[in-house]
């Protein structure tokens, strides 16, 4: 049990690191389910102090909040939300766990072994969409579909890791797909070049 906290708080308080990559409502969802569930476990008042960082998308910001946290000896968990801030954490934090969460494909981020057997000190929960399942729905619904546009992040390893499953569940459909890559949101217009496509889709961060 970290010292400072139970300090400050009783023998069973305890002291949370967070690291979010941005704000975000979805993001900002997990925080508040994460500390809702706190609450509902009994940390509650003096028994839990939160340490809240947002890194707003800078990556240099995101790398010190992990340092911050590593360094930190009365934290006793970390909750790290989205990718970015995940494997920061991952790399930076060895010594207490840490929860990610918003996070696409884990084992591509290289935070966990596998699904089954995280390893290490590294756990969370995967967001990654039913990629195969929605190629599907896409074509009950509009059986003569023949192209499918997917309008993805360059720089976002999550979303180059749904393109791939959707190229590769789009063979068995009869479906091709035509890819829009774009670096900032101020590229989206990009999505002008698959005005041929029947079908538009967004591969999520």
């Amino acid at each position: 049990m970290a010292t400072g906290a139970a300090a400050a708080g009783g023998d069973d308080a305890v002291k949370i690191g967070i690291s979010q990559f941005v704000s975000h409502p979805s993001l900002d969802a997990v925080v508040t389910g994460f500390k809702a569930g706190m609450e509902e476990a009994g940390y509650t008042g003096d028994k839990i102090e939160y340490d809240m960082n947002n890194a707003e998308t800078d990556q240099a910001t995101n790398t010190s909040i992990a340092g911050k946290l590593a360094a930190d000896s009365d934290i006793d968990l970390v909750l790290a939300v989205a990718t970015p801030s995940a494997q920061a954490a991952a790399q930076a934090i060895t010594n207490v766990p840490v929860l990610f969460s918003a996070v696409t494909d884990p084992v591509d981020a290289k935070l966990v072994a596998s699904s089954e057997a995280p390893g290490a000190n590294v756990t969370g929960t995967s967001d990654m969409n039913p990629v195969d399942e929605q190629l599907q729905l896409l074509k009950d619904l509009v059986p003569d579909a023949k192209k499918v546009g997917i309008v993805y992040s360059s720089g976002e390893a999550n979303s180059a890791v749904q393109v791939k499953m959707a190229e590769e569940a789009a063979k068995s459909l009869g479906l091709t797909i035509e890819k829009a890559a774009v670096s900032a949101s101020s590229e989206v217009q990009q999505v002008r070049q698959l005005a041929g496509c029947g079908c538009l889709l967004r591969a999520n961060r």
